[in-house]
């Protein structure tokens, strides 16, 4: 069965999201905290796809799990908190499978690459003002940004413009003044280069890439894909779910939302930097930017109280032993949820990293 594969790999790049970054539909839009395709092939090739009728994944990021799923004809249920990335997950997967049925396929990505191929923007005192995010742009870049967006938004086809939406925010961090290094920050001088901040050819090239993949059966999409829950600890599934392959989010004080604050503005889920603190309490406790009034009443697990009562008096931030005793509350949550959810005798994956906190080692495994 391994011998289906078509690429060898490193182990190592392969819990990484390195190697999607040439993969149809795939590369659609980058994330660092993801893994790769060929991992998930790995998987359930040793499983075995015949054994798999339904595959979840509680923490899906961007569908790399059920785009894989897809590929085999399983049929897949996702869970994630962050609107932006349910709206790549449904791209990816629905949009591209209802598409390719319909026999629509690329064409009106076609067409509307077509009506950019001629692309003269001209400002016009347009505003340079966008709800604070400003900031983050040149003006002659956030102008076609601004004005890209609307074009997009005014794609008739509903499956057509959300492609079209995922793939214009996948190029908007690399033309702004930030870059993702694990956290979105300000670049430094060295880190930018001009043809970054060309959007336009940058958004053209990605659109002829996503017509390509439509267009290909590299990756086909032989099923749906279809959201539980935002959040899985809310899931009420019974006896649903073969198979579990998943990686949450990692003990690490990452903030997933943050990270994505100008895909969530481009797509219009959220509208000033104030929304974002509502989505960040939403989902289980994994970076200090969790931490809220929201979520800290609940009584920390008792496994976890030891590493706890090393870490108070060194903690650089009183918050890390809140998130870390939540996070492993929240994870608990999830687990219990999953007892319900899944078939007996069902296979459980999970890929998950241990941390460090001012010198204190957690094994969050």
């Amino acid at each position: 069965k391994r011998l289906i594969m078509s690429k060898t790999y490193s182990k190592a790049a392969a819990g990484t999201f390195i190697l999607n970054k040439e993969e149809p539909i795939h590369r659609w839009y980058s994330y660092l905290e993801g893994y790769s395709s060929c991992l998930i092939d790995d998987l359930i090739l040793e499983v075995g796809a015949e054994k798999i009728g339904t595959i979840y994944d509680p923490f899906c990021g961007t569908g790399t799990t059920a785009l894989v799923a897809s590929k085999y004809g399983i049929d897949s249920y996702y869970s994630e908190t962050n609107p932006f990335m349910r709206s790549v997950i449904e791209a990816k997967i629905n949009c591209v499978k209802r598409l390719r049925e319909s026999d629509v396929g690329s064409k009106h990505l076609k067409e509307f690459l077509d009506a950019l191929g001629e692309y003269h923007y001209r400002r016009r005192n347009r505003s340079t003002v966008w709800d604070g995010f400003e900031k983050y742009f040149d003006d002659d870049v956030l102008l076609k940004v601004k004005d890209l967006q609307k074009r997009t938004m005014k794609i008739l086809d509903p499956d057509t413009r959300q492609i079209a939406m995922v793939i214009l925010a996948s190029v908007i961090v690399r033309a702004s003044k930030m870059t993702r290094q694990g956290d979105l920050r300000f670049a430094k001088a060295n880190e930018k280069h001009e043809c970054d901040r060309d959007i336009v050819s940058n958004f053209k090239q990605k659109i002829e890439d996503a017509i390509s993949d439509i267009d290909s059966i590299d990756v086909p999409t032989r099923a749906d894909t279809k959201c539980l829950s935002e959040d899985s600890r809310d899931i009420t599934a019974e006896d649903l779910i073969d198979c579990v392959i998943t990686s949450p989010p990692y003990l690490n004080g990452t903030n997933y939302v943050r990270n994505t604050k100008l895909e969530l503005k481009l797509a219009g889920f959220i509208t000033t930097e104030k929304d974002l603190p509502t989505l960040h309490s939403k989902g289980i406790i994994a970076g200090i930017n969790n931490v809220s009034k929201r979520n800290i009443g609940f009584e920390s697990p008792k496994y976890v109280q030891p590493y706890l009562d090393q870490l108070e008096p060194v903690a650089y931030d009183k918050r890390i032993p809140i998130m870390i005793a939540g996070y492993f509350h929240d994870m608990e949550l999830v687990i219990e949820r999953l007892t319900h959810a899944m078939k007996d005798n069902g296979i459980f994956i999970m890929d998950i990293g241990d941390s460090q906190f001012a010198g204190i080692h957690i094994p969050t495994h």
